[in-house]
């Protein structure tokens, strides 16, 4: 019996659920198949754009995402998503004309207003009172607005305040768990253990977020908690060698970098500027590729290219201890290659930053993998003094 020919429109909605659930792979291709019958299906352009920024296909997503404008020069979506692959590469200020494009298109888009105050966070200390004022717009416009919400706590200057906000948040939705967890973390940094205790003893533990935080409770000494990298990079600077270099492993766009160096003066930076040497997870391989441009920061030297192949020359030749090594490559394997390596500028002074240590998915197997690894080999052990 032959197999029923299905119409445009449920090669479109099939591809559709499969993005939902996550098989991308599938969805693009019934995406494609669609495009075959009909080239400008508005909708399938669209979505392959999302699809794209989803797995960080940068280049294609912008191709999708412009040919949708095209069709639809009104189409705040499009707009918005747009803005979020430019904020992905670094290029802020094409970012902020999306943001805003969709924001005058329509003026009550809650969506873009949050994504302008993540992109105005990431852009360090300058921005915060913009990025917070986005984020109550957002909130004014859609008291729900999770995300807004969430973002918005991470400019608390102490715990207090954080729960604050977060406990707000919980009241206009209680069905967002990274909420509920994190509420219950910072009444455990008060001393409260009590709403944790239940969440460990609940399905809820293998959550990503509850098997970080009971990492960090298991420590002999509670470490500080900041709620944004800005903040924990003051923090850390204070305690910094200042008459030293920094090092930093994964440089992509250089914001980190320009921070460090604005104190430190000078800084080392690794990374193959043309993305993940291999796949991370659910990542491709080549994903966060700043597609070969360098930063141009004064007092920084950039070492292009595979930790495997650049580290053994650069540290053949005495290079000066670390006062900071940040650690941003993502992958166990060339954070392991990076401590290694490093192992030759690092003493009991140095600061050791690591972006991916906790609270995503596969945390355990990345960045916090290769340290406890590094440390047996080399007979090591660390204090945590801080997480963020």
């Amino acid at each position: 019996m032959n197999k029923k020919k299905l119409t445009t429109k449920e090669t479109f909605a099939l591809a559709v659920q499969n993005q939902q659930k996550n098989n991308l792979q599938v969805a693009e291709n019934l995406y494609k198949e669609v495009l075959k019958t009909n080239p400008n299906h508005f909708e399938s352009i669209f979505f392959l754009g999302t699809l794209s920024l989803q797995i960080k296909n940068f280049n294609r997503a912008i191709q999708f995402l412009n040919q949708a404008i095209q069709i639809q020069p009104n189409h705040v979506d499009s707009h918005n998503n747009l803005g979020a692959v430019f904020f992905e590469l670094g290029k802020f200020q094409k970012a902020i004309s999306c943001y805003e494009k969709a924001i005058q298109i329509n003026p009550n888009y809650a969506a873009a207003y949050s994504n302008l105050g993540n992109l105005l966070q990431a852009k360090a200390l300058g921005e915060r009172k913009k990025a917070i004022s986005c984020y109550k717009k957002a909130i004014q416009i859609q008291p729900n607005h999770t995300n807004a919400h969430w973002c918005l706590h991470s400019f608390a200057p102490d715990i207090d305040e954080a729960l604050k906000i977060l406990k707000k948040s919980y009241r206009v939705n209680n069905r967002f768990l990274k909420n509920k967890i994190m509420i219950s973390a910072l009444q455990g940094f008060k001393g409260n253990f009590k709403d944790f205790d239940v969440l460990v003893a609940s399905s809820e533990a293998s959550h990503p977020y509850t098997r970080s935080i009971k990492w960090v409770f298991s420590l002999p000494q509670l470490p500080k908690i900041f709620f944004n990298r800005w903040d924990f990079f003051d923090a850390v600077i204070a305690l910094a060698d200042k008459s030293r270099p920094f090092y930093e492993f994964g440089v992509w766009n250089g914001i980190s970098f320009q921070y460090f160096i604005n104190t430190f003066g000078k800084g080392f930076g690794f990374d193959t500027f043309s993305g993940l040497p291999e796949p991370w997870h659910n990542l491709a391989k080549g994903s966060y590729s700043s597609f070969g441009s360098i930063p141009k920061i004064t007092g920084g030297e950039f070492i292009v290219g595979e930790f495997k192949h650049t580290l053994p020359k650069f540290f053949s030749k005495k290079k000066p201890l670390a006062s900071i090594i940040n650690f941003d490559a993502d992958l166990y394997s060339s954070t392991l290659c990076a401590l290694n390596y490093s192992n030759k500028v690092i003493d009991e002074k140095s600061i050791l930053i690591f972006d991916e240590f906790l609270m995503n998915d596969n945390w355990e197997k990345d960045e916090y993998k290769a340290l406890n690894e590094f440390c047996d080999n080399f007979n090591i052990s660390y204090d945590v003094f801080a997480v963020y």
